[in-house]
């Protein structure tokens, strides 16, 4: 992704999440570096963090120092105030780790990185496979829609307890 895409998630009942899909962080991006901090800033007005990592490193990289480098550049943008939102934690490319307990060590790996790291993620990770089989879809589909709800009544209570 060389820029963020925005798209509506349409549930049944009528309920919508609009969702911003924001490349890829680097390290430096609070600094500058690349475009990084230009998709940074379109975080700022988002209610909710959806962080999503390569579970299977097919590009040379691995999950774990992925979502470092996203927790670090969040966490150094501005006030880091955005580390404090709901979020949740998505391990994409299941399906590329066909061994079960391979799969549960890395969603270990990926919780203690996240608790290490300040990521407000529920304790909840979730395994999908989006492009190939679709597992964990629609889990993912109905977190989204809590975290999103979620979100907005914390900002509720927040703006009604300033007032």
């Amino acid at each position: 992704t060389l820029h963020p895409l925005v798209g509506t998630i349409k549930y049944r009942d009528g309920f919508r999440v609009i969702a911003a899909d924001v490349p890829g962080l680097v390290g430096g991006a609070a600094e500058g570096r690349g475009r990084g901090h230009d998709f940074l800033r379109h975080l700022e007005r988002t209610k909710s963090l959806l962080y999503i990592v390569d579970a299977a490193g097919v590009d040379g990289r691995t999950p774990v120092d992925d979502l470092r480098i996203l927790a670090e550049e969040i966490s150094s943008y501005g006030d880091g105030d955005m580390m404090n939102r709901p979020s949740l934690l998505v391990a994409n490319k299941m399906d590329l780790i066909p061994d079960e307990e391979e799969r549960e060590s890395l969603l270990f790996d990926l919780a203690v990185t996240a608790e290490e790291a300040g990521i407000d993620y529920r304790g909840e990770i979730l395994g999908i496979s989006a492009g190939v089989t679709g597992e964990g879809l629609g889990p993912l589909s109905k977190a989204m829609r809590r975290i999103v709800t979620e979100a907005e009544a914390q900002r509720i209570v927040s703006e009604a307890a300033a007032a």
